[in-house]
């Protein structure tokens, strides 16, 4: 339990070390799905009361009188618990309609395509099987990960009185990590958006380099907002996301809104402010600037539930809580080297994310289509008359085998059984296998000749829980 006295009324956290990352690409959303469940489950309080599902943690939070605070984490718990089962079709609906992701979607990508269909990545997944998750499922889930044991709570008062939460026991557990992809990099893919993104890697095996990596994004977006917009007008506005994986490494995304015709000029704008810091470093002045931003936040009564919330997340990562006081140290001791530092990976790991519709000015950096394919063989069948009518490209073969499927058309692509993430069944036949780097085959049985036996090849090796029907629009 974390507390640090702060302006009432009162406010609870209920933090448990689960989230989305800790899903695979065919339960993605089962998560949200608890989180749904039990808060259907809790009547109404008086006090104001919510929840959230992000990439690593999920929270239920209240504030309001003691009293009703109490009442409303002792209900949570016990939701969790032993849920209302007999509402998982309606909840089920209700996510569906609600639609939301957990991070922007321009970071979402990026994370997909550093790290691809699993931990990580799955911020930009909506979930393919939502109807397929069961019962069995969900409590499966709620005993493994919604326990004492993976469970913080952040409050910015004494804790009410009496108060007793009752979960089952359970081990801490910690997050799926996130296994970069392995792809040649630099690299630029095309946002499915306005946005433009950067993103890169940074060390971040201690607080003191996850502090300088925050404090370097803040320099890089003020400086970004100085000559991108004010001196040029190409720019809104700019933010940063950090990433902060296991205690190794850890991932900044930029993001802005640049006009398609000035795409370009933000994405080298962008970069040229992040090679001359990794150069020069920030000046003093802009360092004394970040430190006294983070004293005026420290003094801000309104500050101390957010400390108190990332005290506990730290403890249910296994890293020490960070105090105040120890914060406010590490923010005045980030040095000109500590941000240089930050940016000795940037050239040899950033992605560019381009908006919809623009590409880099330069050729060199490889697209995320330009990948090396793997020919992994196996039976081989040929484009059928049907599929000439169809469409299919002349020469097309399908290969299904012992690795894997390739499928050699206009184009060549290969995924594995061990990369092979799920498999979507359409009802109009058509079967889209799908990779963990995001790569997709498309096969309808009509395309080839004795293109059922290869379907049913596919479907056997993927076996049941790698399946789902999508759903009609």
């Amino acid at each position: 339990m974390f507390w640090v006295e702060g302006p009432q009324p009162l406010t609870a956290h209920l933090i448990f070390r689960v989230g989305v990352r800790d899903e695979t690409f065919m339960t993605t959303g089962l998560t949200h799905l608890v989180e749904h469940l039990a808060m259907s489950s809790i009547p109404d309080l008086r006090q104001s009361h919510n929840a959230g599902v992000g990439l690593t943690f999920t929270s239920f939070t209240a504030s309001g009188k003691a009293e009703s605070v109490g009442s409303f984490l002792s209900a949570a718990c016990s939701a969790l618990t032993a849920p209302d089962l007999g509402r998982l079709d309606v909840e089920k609906k209700v996510l569906t309609a609600e639609g939301s992701g957990t991070v922007p979607p321009a970071s979402a990508e990026h994370l997909r395509h550093r790290f691809g269909l699993s931990s990580l990545g799955l911020a930009d997944v909506s979930p393919p099987a939502l109807e397929s998750l069961e019962s069995a499922e969900v409590l499966q889930h709620m005993r493994s990960h919604f326990t004492s044991g993976n469970a913080a709570l952040a409050l910015n008062g004494a804790p009410p009185r009496g108060l007793r939460l009752e979960l089952p026991a359970g081990p801490a557990r910690r997050p799926v990590t996130a296994e970069p992809l392995r792809i040649p990099l630099p690299m630029w893919f095309e946002h499915s958006g306005p946005r433009l993104g950067l993103s890169f890697e940074v060390p971040a095996d201690t607080e003191a380099r996850r502090e300088a990596a925050r404090t370097l994004s803040r320099i890089a977006c003020r400086r970004a907002l100085r000559i991108l917009r004010q001196e040029h007008g190409w720019i809104y506005d700019i933010d940063c996301l950090h990433f902060f994986e296991d205690d190794r490494r850890g991932v900044l995304c930029f993001e802005s809104d640049p006009t398609m015709q000035h795409a370009e000029d933000v994405r080298l704008g962008l970069l040229e402010i992040l090679r001359d810091l990794r150069l020069n470093g920030p000046t003093a002045e802009e360092l004394s600037t970040e430190a006294a931003e983070v004293q005026e936040y420290l003094e801000d009564p309104m500050s101390a539930i957010e400390v108190a919330v990332a005290a506990a997340e730290s403890q249910l990562l296994g890293r020490a809580a960070v105090a105040p006081g120890d914060k406010l140290a590490l923010a005045e001791g980030v040095t000109p080297a500590a941000c240089q530092a930050a940016l000795q990976r940037l050239e040899e790991t950033v992605i560019f994310g381009m908006p919809e519709g623009t590409r880099p000015g330069d050729a060199s950096i490889k697209s995320d289509t330009d990948r090396a394919v793997d020919w992994l063989g196996g039976k081989e069948f040929r484009r059928g008359v049907r599929g000439t009518f169809a469409g299919v490209p002349g020469g097309s073969k399908l290969f299904v085998g012992e690795k894997g499927v390739t499928l050699a058309t206009d184009y060549t692509a290969s995924i594995t059984w061990d990369d092979l993430v799920g498999v979507s069944v359409g009802r109009d036949g058509l079967v889209i296998l799908i990779g963990r780097d995001s790569q997709q085959i498309h096969v309808r049985e009509t395309w080839f000749s004795n293109g059922r036996q290869a379907i049913d090849i596919i479907l056997d090796k993927a076996g049941g829980g790698r399946r789902f029907t999508p759903e009609t629009p």
